[in-house]
């Protein structure tokens, strides 16, 4: 009865939001009036941005771009405790690049904003002083604290362990901490919150204040300790947890654990039914459901080992839908990964930060003492952490599933769980494992050829997935070209369109691996985004132009690819892989000078051909004709070269090759006018068939048997 409870609490709220979140935006009116931020927007470089309320009671996510750095120290101190006075403009948010990508109108929808507003300018500030404003001051103080006291090495983490500040945090330690399955321990939940609670109980205990005092000071200081640690759904859920134990404790009744969480649930909905949509909410309350509900199996277990193992496992599995579905990849290693790490963290990592803290504030020649043995230990905790990352296959990555899907991995779960609660065996896990096995091949069932052709906006990425799954080749990996600007607008994370758009991309789809990169030439709006590329995937080969292995970028790409065989291949270079064939047409010499020594890729089943042209030129183009005019004629897909630019796209190139399809890959807005509208007049005089990624989105073409079927994310 309460396992449907709680379904059917949480398809209630669901469908609510989904019906609340038909509601209209309206982009047509400019906005003028009084705004307030919320907790946790923040100013990162030159731009202020975060969720705000605005006069009447709207939510809205407002962004504000800062003119210079004495403004944006001005801001700095007072997003979290001051009422602005503001004009703007409310603005359509971006399309996701593709089905995998950050979606900005559904991140608005699952936060109950409803629309982005654009703020051109502050006209007044004034102080709000209340005491939410006041106790986010005190961790904006913390904050500092722990910067100015702790060392270098050990701030940013203090910082995620005690308050839940991890804007900071290193994406190289981010993805160590992920391939471990170790995450969670940097988010503050049950663990950190038992721990901080406990010391604190046994302080006021030592101090001789009796235990219902200290129970009461407790049932006071918890929820403060909440919004002091950002507030997240996992400090809410183990915090209102534990307050509801010590509350029955004090008024002399014991609830049942499993009515101590659904309680807890009910009332964080009641109070925000949005948190049912953040990935914190749902991983940690079904983090707990699965603890709780096998509690009849861990009473059955002495060993304490053997107890934390077991809970490792049903957490993991517990939550390996949610894990596939939020982030495509679950990690193999967190089943026995955690068995270490948890109870190092709960035993001296976290109770270590707490004591440190309270030595900073009261007496530093100790934390100082304390600090000259401890950084050193958790630095060999950080070489370990690092060597075992470095470990191969730790990476399950079959794909994000869709719904049905989802329910059907879910449903697995929870009958193993019902199963193993008579009596285990081993054989019971074929239960979990056969659906995830079925989920996993899935791809290497699919017959198609699937040509992908991502919106990394101005610059260039396609993705070749082979029939079966056969091979997987990655061609250019868009990119951003870096100016330098001034100190105070460098962002903390910048934009990086290789791990913000191919890469989730290629997880969303299943894609763990490349067995061939192509980046045709080393301009930075094909090639920038190749170093996030390196590190987060396992790559065969690397082809590069002749000649480009001097250019700067390409030296500067190097140390990434030190693992990968590369290759120079040109004109005449050619394999087949199954039933398609593969053949470079260009360049024809050794020496790289620009555009027209792209590398051009003439990809082929049957019928079906594609030819991928780089940032080739009209130049270029012409030479192509000498060589291949007969091999390209009736072509059935081209990717105009260079975007576009009135320099490509020749008319005697496209009237040779009449392509059935030709795609452009620009940014919409883009700099340069691409594509050039006397290059579009020309398709058009011609009657030839074009689709635009700044206009279509992310384009999938996909081939079986003769027939081809088109996808657009728009």
């Amino acid at each position: 009865m309460l396992i449907l409870s709680i379904f059917l609490v949480a398809g209630a709220i669901y469908l609510l939001q989904d019906f609340r979140s038909q509601d209209h935006f309206d982009y047509s009116l400019p906005y003028s009036g009084e705004l307030t931020f919320r907790a946790g927007s923040a100013v990162d470089g030159d731009s202020l941005r975060g969720f705000a309320v605005i006069a009447d009671g709207t939510v809205v996510y407002a962004r504000y771009r800062i003119a210079s750095e004495e403004r944006k120290n001005q801001l700095e101190g007072l997003v979290d405790r001051s009422d602005f006075l503001v004009k703007g403009v409310f603005e359509v948010p971006s399309p996701p690049s593709h089905r995998y990508s950050f979606n900005m109108e559904e991140y608005l929808i699952h936060n109950g904003a409803s629309q982005l507003l654009v703020v051109q300018s502050i006209e007044g500030i004034s102080e709000n002083d209340s005491w939410f404003t006041g106790l986010l001051g005190r961790r904006d103080a913390l904050k500092r604290h722990i910067r100015e006291h702790f060392p270098e090495s050990l701030s940013v983490e203090a910082e995620a362990l005690l308050i839940g500040e991890r804007e900071n945090m290193d994406p190289e330690d981010q993805r160590i901490y992920q391939t471990l399955g170790i995450s969670h321990l940097f988010a503050i939940s049950g663990l950190h919150v038992g721990i901080a609670s406990g010391m604190l109980y046994f302080i006021l205990t030592r101090l001789h204040v009796r235990k219902e005092s200290a129970t009461v000071i407790l049932l006071i200081i918890l929820p403060l300790y909440a919004v002091m640690a950002g507030g997240a759904p996992s400090v809410w859920r183990a915090v209102s947890m534990v307050t509801l134990v010590l509350a029955g404790k004090l008024l002399g009744f014991r609830l049942p654990i499993a009515n101590v969480m659904l309680t807890s649930m009910i009332l964080l909905l009641l109070w925000d039914p949005y948190v049912l949509f953040k990935i914190g909410f749902q991983l940690s309350y079904g983090a707990t459901f699965g603890i709780i509900y096998s509690l009849k199996l861990l009473r059955g277990i002495q060993s304490a080992l053997k107890t934390g193992f077991v809970i490792t496992f049903i957490s993991q599995v517990t939550l390996y839908p949610l894990l596939l579905f939020h982030f495509y990849e679950l990690s193999l290693s967190a089943f026995l990964v955690n068995s270490l790490f948890v109870p190092l963290f709960t035993l001296l990592i976290l109770p270590m930060n707490f004591l440190l803290l309270f030595l900073t504030l009261l007496c530093r020649p100790a934390a100082d003492f304390m600090f000259y043995f401890y950084e050193p230990l958790r630095g060999l905790v950080g070489q370990l952490m690092l060597w075992l990352a470095d470990l191969p296959y730790q990476l399950w990555n079959p794909g994000k599933p869709g719904v049905l899907a989802v329910c059907l991995l879910i449903a697995s779960v929870y009958v193993f769980y019902c199963v193993a609660e008579l009596g285990f065996h081993w054989r019971q896990l074929l239960i979990l494992i056969v659906p995830a096995l079925l989920f996993t091949a899935l791809p290497y069932l699919d017959p198609r050829l699937k040509v992908t052709f991502l919106d990394v906006g101005q610059g260039d990425s396609a993705v070749i997935e082979l029939p079966y799954r056969e091979a997987v080749y990655l061609i250019d990996s868009g990119g951003l070209l870096r100016f330098d600007t001034e100190a105070f607008k460098e962002k903390k994370r910048p934009y990086e369109i290789g791990r913000q758009v191919v890469a989730p991309y290629l997880k969303g789809s299943g894609i763990s691996s490349l067995d061939l990169f192509i980046i045709s030439h080393p301009d930075a709006d094909h090639a920038e985004g190749a170093e996030e590329i390196f590190k987060l995937f396992p790559i065969d080969q690397l082809h590069l132009t002749p000649g480009s292995a001097a250019n700067a970028l390409m030296v500067e790409l190097a140390p990434d690819a030190a693992q990968t065989e590369v290759a120079f291949p040109a004109k005449g270079s050619n394999w087949t892989v199954g039933q398609t064939h593969f053949a470079y047409l260009s360049p024809d010499d050794e020496e790289y000078e620009g555009n027209n020594d792209s590398l051009v890729l003439l990809m082929k089943t049957g019928d079906y051909r594609i030819l991928f042209t780089g940032d080739l030129e009209a130049e270029g183009e012409a030479r192509l004709l000498e060589s291949y005019e007969p091999d390209l004629a009736g072509l059935t897909v081209l990717k105009v070269g260079h975007h576009g630019s009135k320099t490509s796209s020749s008319e005697g190139f496209l009237a040779a090759l009449k392509p059935a399809l030709s795609i452009f890959s620009t940014g919409a807005d883009n700099r340069y006018g691409h594509p050039s509208l006397e290059v579009v007049e020309r398709f058009s005089e011609l009657e030839l068939r074009t689709l635009n990624t700044a206009e279509n989105g992310t384009i999938r073409l996909l081939y079986n048997d003769g027939q081809v079927e088109l996808e657009t994310m728009r």
